[in-house]
């Protein structure tokens, strides 16, 4: 059965932080959202669930996972939001 997973991910880019949203269709680890997500090739952690990206100049890591339901992921991929 697919699931809506809202994965919230907090991002350092450079001197910058960011944070998006991004819904899966099942559940994964810490690193298998932040692979999937930036498609790193690598798992190289900067601290503990916190990964490098490929050129290892930005860094990933995963805010919040919770289970949302179809109409919720309905809605926020209407919004332009996941």
């Amino acid at each position: 059965m697919t699931k809506n997973i809202l994965v919230t991910f907090n991002m350092q880019i450079g001197e910058y932080e960011h944070h998006d949203i991004h819904i899966f269709d099942k559940k994964k680890s810490e690193w298998g959202y932040c692979k999937d997500f930036w498609s790193i090739s690598k798992k190289d952690e900067l601290k503990k669930n916190c990964f490098w990206d490929n050129e290892m100049l930005n860094a990933i890591s995963v805010c919040s996972e919770t289970e949302i339901t179809n109409e919720q992921a309905k809605t926020l991929k209407q919004l332009g939001v996941a």
